[in-house]
């Protein structure tokens, strides 16, 4: 029998749960004491981190009890304190999590538009605040068709009116606001390219955070191309279908570093099940003292940047 080490301990505790949501509600507490703005976005979080709950309940992400996935995105979302006022961001982070929540519910059913048309909804709603987030959609068809086995003539339909319907109501109210010239603007956005891998547009504790998530992805990634094996075929290709998200989402923010907050929203819903896999599903005293680090690391990073926050809205 495997030893227990402090990492499986955490990962397996009915109780962490409870101890990273006290303890992201009160980062988000002390931030919103000095900028009223963080109210609606940590709403939207509470929402998404509901919802990672449900994709991770409802798809058996993780083959033993352990609420890792939610703790991991909780973790990543309460750590960027600088994105907190940002409704984009927590638009985003709630529309790919609730896409990936309903569209894995039709796994090999080529006959469920209706979650198709929901899924897709969320994606539509993210591009309301992200035209940039249609880049994406040629990669979520051929996930649906390769690994989720979703797709049919029926649901691609089902998909185009899911990404429609926002815009249908976004329009409306341009229209009677009488100004829908917005709309025409929003789309030309998506033309839009700037100098690529210019870096100098973040500021050091950005690139701390983005480095912090991105390393996760790396362990994650590497971790469960090596350990998928022991999962099941269904668990292998939803997890293919985070890998291919979060690669894409590291070369078009590598390419286009303008768009930070938006990209590292997605590196964060994507990055989560990855590498509470890792934290779960790993008992070496190496991957012990990686759990240990990032744990540390994460808690020194969330305040700093929320030492940072405080400061400048002070």
């Amino acid at each position: 029998m495997q030893q227990k080490r402090i990492q499986n301990r955490i990962a397996e505790s009915r109780w962490t749960q409870a101890y990273v949501v006290s303890a992201a509600a009160l980062v988000w507490i002390a931030a919103g004491f000095y900028n009223h703005a963080v109210i609606v976005p940590g709403i939207c979080l509470l929402l998404s981190g509901y919802l990672m709950m449900e994709l991770n309940n409802a798809n058996a992400l993780i083959r033993i009890y352990s609420r890792m996935v939610s703790c991991s995105y909780l973790v990543f979302a309460t750590m960027a304190v600088f994105m907190f006022p940002s409704i984009q961001a927590a638009i985003i982070m709630l529309g790919f999590v609730g896409f990936y929540t309903f569209a894995f519910r039709c796994y090999q059913d080529t006959h469920a538009p209706g979650w198709i048309f929901y899924a897709f909804f969320c994606i539509g709603m993210s591009s309301i605040v992200w035209v940039q987030t249609l880049y994406f959609l040629p990669i979520l068809w051929i996930v649906m068709r390769t690994n989720i086995l979703a797709m049919s003539p029926r649901n691609f339909v089902a998909s185009l009116l899911g990404i429609i319907l926002p815009y249908w109501f976004y329009a409306g109210y341009l229209a009677v606001k009488g100004d829908i010239t917005i709309l025409l603007n929003h789309f030309t956005k998506i033309a839009v390219f700037a100098e690529p891998f210019n870096f100098k547009l973040l500021n050091s504790y950005q690139i701390i955070t983005l480095s912090y998530v991105l390393t996760c992805a790396v362990i994650g990634i590497f971790h469960f191309i090596n350990q998928k094996r022991n999962d099941n075929i269904r668990t292998r290709l939803f997890y293919q279908v985070f890998i291919s998200i979060d690669l894409a989402t590291i070369v078009f923010l590598i390419l286009q570093p303008q768009h930070y907050d938006a990209l590292l929203s997605i590196m964060m819903v994507t990055t989560a099940p990855l590498i509470a896999h890792f934290f779960a599903l790993t008992r070496s005293r190496i991957t012990n003292w990686i759990f240990l680090i990032l744990s540390y690391s994460a808690l020194i990073i969330t305040l700093l940047n929320l030492w940072i926050f405080l400061h400048n809205y002070s």
